[in-house]
C-alpha cells in the first residue's frame, strides 16, 4: 500500500463516521428545537417546514436551520466519503464500482434535500424519494462486494440491512396507511440502514489505513487489492 492509498482509505474512514455523527446530532438538535415534533405523527421533513412556508430555509425557526444545514454538510461529507472509496481501489469488481456510483448519487440527493427543503414542494419530493429509494439498491449491490472483502457475515448483515430498508420503502410506496402511524420511525429505520454500513466500514478502513496489527482476512482482501 502505498501513501496516497493510505491518505484515501483515512479520508474515507474518517468522512464515513464524520458523516453520520453530523446527520444525527443534527437530527437530534433539530428535534430538540420543535417541541411540537411527533415521532408517529410528523415526518422528519416537517422539521424543515411546510409547502410555502418562509422563510425557504428556516420556516421553523432554528429547528429548521439545523436541519436543512445538516442534511446539506452530511450529504457532502458522504460524497466526499464515497469518491475516496473509489479512489482507493478497494473495490475492483463490477458490483463494488456500481455501488460506490449509488453511494455518490446517494449522498448528492441527500444534499438536495436539506438545498430544496419542504417548503419549496415538489422538487424537495423528488429528493427525498431518490435518497431512500437508493439506500436499499445501493445495499443489495454493494453486499456482493462486502463479501468478497469480508467474507458470508458481512453478507448476510447487509442483506438484513438491505431489507429492513426495502420493507420501509415499500410501505410508503404501497401501504401509506400504514406509514401514517410510523412516518419519522420508519424514516429513521431507513436512514440508519445507510449510516450504519458507512460506519461499519469507514472502521475497517481506518483499521486498514493505521496498520492494524490484528489484522483479518478482510482486511488482507482489501490489502491484496490495493497492492494489485
Amino acid at each position: 500500500m502505498n501513501l496516497k492509498q493510505s491518505r484515501l482509505l483515512k479520508v474515507a474512514g474518517i468522512c464515513g463516521i464524520l458523516s453520520a455523527i453530523v446527520f444525527f446530532i443534527c437530527i437530534a438538535a433539530s428535534v430538540y428545537h420543535a417541541s411540537w415534533f411527533s415521532w408517529t405523527e410528523n415526518w422528519l421533513s416537517e422539521l424543515g417546514g411546510s409547502f410555502g412556508e418562509n422563510p425557504i430555509w428556516a420556516a421553523r425557526g432554528m429547528a429548521s436551520v439545523v436541519f436543512n444545514s445538516g442534511l446539506i454538510i452530511a450529504g457532502t461529507i458522504g460524497i466526499l466519503f464515497s469518491i475516496a472509496i473509489r479512489k482507493s481501489r478497494i473495490f475492483t469488481t463490477g458490483s463494488g464500482r456500481i455501488g460506490t456510483s449509488l453511494l455518490f448519487v446517494n449522498m448528492s440527493a441527500l444534499c438536495g434535500v436539506g438545498i430544496f427543503p419542504v417548503t419549496l414542494g415538489k422538487i424537495h419530493v423528488w429528493s427525498s424519494l431518490a435518497f431512500f429509494g437508493l439506500i436499499p439498491l445501493f445495499l443489495f449491490v454493494v453486499g456482493f462486494e462486502m463479501r468478497n472483502l469480508f467474507g458470508k457475515k458481512w453478507w448476510w448483515m447487509i442483506n438484513l440491512l438491505s431489507v429492513i430498508s426495502l420493507c420501509s420503502v415499500s410501505i410508503f410506496l404501497f401501504m401509506p396507511h400504514l406509514s401514517n402511524y410510523s412516518k419519522a420511525i420508519a424514516e429513521m429505520v431507513m436512514l440508519c440502514s445507510i449510516f450504519v454500513f458507512c460506519t461499519a466500514l469507514s472502521i475497517k478502513l481506518l483499521k486498514v489505513s493505521f496498520g492494524y496489527k490484528e489484522i483479518n482476512a478482510g482486511l488482507k482482501n482489501i490489502n491484496a487489492k490495493i497492492m494489485y
